[in-house]
Order: structure tokens, then sequence, then C-alpha cells
């Protein structure tokens, strides 16, 4: 069977694509794919969302050469002992085996938010009097503050701050995501790359962003309205209410 179409495959090169264990030739082999495989992308997302909060959980610390299994028991990736896999199969299940930890923990920013940017966002707004809004405080893929999205709670203009650049390849534009408590994904609108921009939306920032509890942006091709993205998420992170 080909891999691609092995859903055991796919959850486990998707665990070690986004924890940074799949690498090399093996690595940029799985992005191919997951160019023409929308199963792969969401594997990858829901990979990015239940490693994510391991980044930020754990205390500070040297890291050592049982994380890896210990995460593998903590995700569920452990398994028990199999016959031996055929040749078909066997590279990706190689690809699976520890490395060394340093390589692990830099992996793990993948797709997390930033916490630590999200509350200084919060502590400059203390003892202003602003109006109502939506914060979005977004990260890059590698845990960089990456994007701050904002707007009115009324309003339809969103205003937008590039943190970090990200690539964007031409006849692809960014895309923002809204993201709700039950894990549901719909789309925002098409993003302007640049350091400051605004986007205006169809309807009012209330009825876009009140069910949001994260947003995301990912890359998709220009012109397109997709209904799920077709790609990983380029930016994560929280939304938030700012009104008591």
């Amino acid at each position: 069977m080909n891999w691609s179409q092995n859903p055991s495959a796919i959850e486990q090169l998707a665990a070690a694509y986004v924890a940074g264990t799949l690498r090399g030739p093996a690595r940029r082999r799985f992005e191919a794919v997951m160019q023409r495989q929308p199963a792969l992308v969401d594997a990858v997302n829901g990979w990015t969302a239940r490693l994510g909060p391991l980044h930020s959980a754990l205390p500070p610390q040297a890291v050592s050469a049982e994380l890896w299994p210990r995460i593998a028991r903590t995700t569920g990736l452990a398994r028990a002992a199999e016959p031996p896999p055929s040749r078909a199969v066997s590279w990706w299940r190689r690809l699976l085996a520890p490395v060394p930890a340093g390589a692990l923990a830099m992996g793990l920013v993948l797709g997390a938010v930033v916490p630590v940017v999200w509350q200084a966002q919060i502590e400059n707004q203390r003892g202003m009097a602003l109006p109502d809004s939506y914060v979005g405080v977004l990260a890059t893929a590698k845990g960089e503050p990456g994007l701050i999205v904002s707007s009115l709670r009324q309003g339809r203009e969103v205003d937008l701050k590039q943190l970090t650049p990200v690539e964007v390849p031409q006849g692809k534009t960014l895309y923002l995501w809204r993201i709700d408590k039950a894990g549901a994904i719909t789309a925002v609108a098409p993003l302007p790359n640049g350091k400051f921009t605004r986007v205006t939306l169809d309807e009012p920032a209330e009825k876009v962003f009140f069910p949001a509890v994260e947003l995301a942006v990912s890359l998709e091709t220009a012109g397109a309205t997709p209904a799920i993205p077709t790609q990983p998420f380029v930016y994560r992170g929280l939304c938030g209410k700012l009104w008591r």
C-alpha cells in the first residue's frame, strides 16, 4: 500500500513533521505530497494543535534522550511490537526512530501559540481607555511573534501588523481563518502581504470573530475561495475579546 493512502502512516509522519523529527529528503517528499493531498494537511494541522500546548506546558529544563519516548507515549504514538515492516513502508517507519533531543525540542515550537506575546499585548492595554475590539496575536511556524490582527467590535475593517514576514510565493496569497472552541475552521478573507495592512470584512467583526478562540493564516492560491486550508498554517494564535 502507498504510504500516502495509509492512515496510520499519515498520522505518524504528520506527528514527526510537526515535532521536527522528519528531516532531509523525507521531509521534502512529505511536503511535496502534502501539496496535492488535503488529508496530509489535516493531519499536520491536527498534530500542530496537539503538540503546540506541550511547548508552553513543559517547564524549562535541559532536554534528555528520553524526551521523545515520553512524548510518544503521551500522544499515543507508542506502539506495541509488530512484525517486521514490508520494504514498501519501511522507509517511513525508520524515520520515526528517536533523534537527538535538541532537534526534537526545536521542532516542538512548530505551531505553538505565543502566550508571552499575548500577555505583553494585554499588559500594554491596561490602564488605557480602548474601544471594544478583537485582537489576535499569532505566531509563526517557528514559534516567533508573527502577526497581530485587530478590529473594532462593531467595525468592518481589520488592521494587521506583520511582526515576522513569511515568504509568499508567486500565485499564492495569505488567507485568514478562524478556529472555534470545537476546532472547526472557517474562512475569513485573503490578506495583503506587508508590514502594516488593512482588510475590509463583508460582515461586522462581531459576527466574524465572536466564535473564534484562535486565528490562523495559510498560503492559498491567489483568487481562490477555499473552504478548508490546503496548506499548513504559517501563522496561528489566540483571538481575544478586549472588553469587560
